[in-house]
């Protein structure tokens, strides 16, 4: 939900600098000027780092779809001195894969960038339509199954430690409504901006931009000519996610500061998640697992009955 704001009257003061401000921050009390209010979005992610201990001189992998928030972390870490590279997954999804990939290109293009592009379709043998035809399990589980597990895989492939991605504050606390709500206590345990390598083919995880909101992020982006892809994956229809997140919105607007305050009291209560039980190995991959067949595997050979199963039933 895009949050739209009263324009600011031609005397109103920068907080930080007294001069014309044109930006209002509700959830912080707040009016900046735009030189002011970049510092003030990179002094955020700085903090964040830092209070995660992912120093300067930590090579991060950067997750990038092309859209605003991973575009805009991309922005600020290179803002901020981290060497980084970009990592692109191609899901092969008509109409919308190739203009994110065209937008990931002309962002790097300009800032002089490096990245990287895989094809879901090369590396797992189906793309996002063809998983979608043959598994009757929600294609965004599957989707956020995926590219959490080929991240991580690519990850290591590409010689780095650490993988950043761009889950924001609306992000974080509509995950966290959502298993609240559900008590899904397994992923609540997991919920944390960091997630540290618990083995040597895992990468550890950071998310930099959860202290800041969607609409941060979109002005950020407006103010250092950030072009993001601006549609929204078609297959995304109907996710549960976004329930949360309106809700969070609903709430927000009548009192600024709620998902900030929600999020940070619950992050503030919990230790960083550290994994207890042993790793095994993935019989056919190699990769870790805790079962037999990792996740990967497993959903590549549900789609290999299904497509048997098509055959066999097929007009004879």
């Amino acid at each position: 939900m895009t949050r739209i704001l009263p324009e600011l009257p031609p005397g109103a003061k920068c907080t930080r600098c007294r001069n014309r401000a044109t930006i209002r921050l509700p959830n912080h009390h707040t009016l900046f000027c735009p030189e002011c209010f970049c510092r003030f979005f990179e002094t955020a992610v700085r903090r964040a780092m830092k209070k995660h201990g992912i120093l300067p001189d930590v090579p991060l992998l950067v997750a990038v779809s092309g859209g605003k928030d991973s575009l805009a972390l991309w922005e600020v870490l290179n803002e901020l001195g981290y060497t980084t590279k970009g990592l692109h997954i191609d899901l092969g999804i008509d109409g919308f894969s190739q203009p994110s990939e065209e937008a990931v290109d002309r962002f790097a293009s300009e800032r002089n960038l490096t990245w990287t592009r895989y094809s879901l379709k090369e590396i797992f043998g189906y793309d996002l339509l063809e998983i979608k035809k043959r598994s009757r399990r929600k294609i965004c589980s599957l989707c956020g199954l995926l590219k959490r597990q080929l991240l991580n895989r690519l990850t290591i492939k590409e010689g780095f430690q650490v993988l950043a991605t761009g889950h924001n504050l609306d992000d974080e606390a509509g995950r966290l409504l959502g298993n609240l709500v559900r008590h899904r206590n397994e992923y609540l345990d997991k919920q944390s901006p960091l997630l540290p390598s618990t083995h040597p083919r895992l990468p550890a995880k950071f998310k930099p931009l959860y202290r800041v909101d969607a609409h941060e992020i979109r002005t950020y982006c407006k103010l250092k000519k950030i072009f993001p892809l601006e549609a929204k994956c078609p297959l995304s229809r109907g996710a549960t996610s976004h329930i949360f997140k309106e809700a969070l919105n609903f709430l927000e607007t009548k009192m600024p500061g709620t998902k900030r305050q929600f999020l940070y009291s619950y992050l503030d209560r919990k230790k960083t998640p550290l994994d207890s039980l042993p790793f095994g190995t993935c019989k056919l991959c190699g990769e870790p697992t805790y079962d037999d067949l990792c996740s990967v595997c497993n959903l590549a050979r549900h789609l290999e009955e299904n497509s048997k199963k098509e055959l066999d039933s097929g007009p004879a």
